[in-house]
């Protein structure tokens, strides 16, 4: 089993709910938004046919989700129609609503127009075989990632970009590339909205240290373009929209590694 299966998996209790430990793969108190995002995201898809897939999210965070205390996701069948299913699940830790998700998927069909600006970027395999890029490993989920734009070695850029996978074989279901997007996604597009002003995030809990600005997810839109193998490379890109009044809107767009556009990312933060 993937350590991203193992870490975010949900439990079913039947009657359209299911449920997680609520332990943290982070070791922080407040759980990782992307984490929530993504166990919404799958209690949604088991409710649905499996010839759908998920082609847009919207997730919000109304109250901080606390490590150690048990999760029950529940459902609501919005609409089940011939051609595109909606979903709104709703997260909560006892009586405090830790995540909100709104989902529509689209059944599977031959694909009709097309079209994509594609994307010239392709992972730098030269680089890292020469050391000069070094891969990364997050110490939670089983996510490698190779930054190579050096953001996360504090050099100032306002067109990151950054190439991710699974280190594990994922399940052959769509919903688990989907996942693991949507998780890398809240990892990667928010702080170059922080970025931009000069500043450096930290998280939720100023886990960041001295000179970070602690950081919060409001909310987080994604649109999926295309199928996408999450457990090969692919890169996300994102740039900032705009910040003021202590929240930071950003914008990301996620490539495969040839260069097919498979997702768009929107997503807003709070700066305390």
């Amino acid at each position: 089993m993937s350590a991203v299966v193992g870490a975010l998996g949900v439990e079913p209790l039947g009657g359209d709910r299911f449920a997680v430990s609520g332990d943290s793969p982070l070791a922080r108190e407040t759980l990782f938004g992307g984490a929530l995002l993504v166990q919404a995201l799958l209690a949604a898809d088991a409710t649905v046919p499996d010839d759908y897939a998920v082609h847009h999210l919207h997730g919000e965070f109304p109250q901080r989700g606390r490590a150690g205390s048990p999760i029950e996701f529940a459902v609501d069948r919005v609409k089940d129609g011939r051609a595109l299913t909606s979903r709104r699940v709703v997260g909560r830790q006892g009586e405090r609503t830790v995540v909100t998700l709104e989902a529509s998927f689209q059944r599977t069909r031959e694909a009709g127009a097309d079209f994509h600006v594609p994307s010239d970027m392709r992972f730098p395999a030269g680089r890292v075989g020469s050391g000069e890029l070094e891969v990364h490993r997050d110490g939670g989920f089983g996510i490698e990632f190779v930054d190579a734009t050096g953001s996360a070695n504090g050099t100032l850029s306002l067109d990151v970009q950054a190439w991710y996978r699974a280190a594990d074989p994922l399940p052959a279901d769509p919903v688990w590339h989907a996942a693991v997007l949507t998780l890398v996604s809240d990892m990667a597009v928010p702080t170059i909205a922080i970025t931009a002003t000069g500043l450096h995030a930290g998280g939720p809990d100023g886990e960041g240290g001295p000179g970070t600005v602690a950081t919060t997810s409001v909310n987080h839109t994604m649109w999926f373009h295309r199928p996408l193998r999450a457990d090969e490379w692919f890169v996300l890109t994102s740039q900032p929209l705009s910040t003021a009044h202590g929240r930071g809107v950003a914008l990301g767009s996620a490539f495969d590694a040839a260069g097919r556009h498979v997702a768009s990312i929107v997503q807003e933060i709070y700066l305390k």
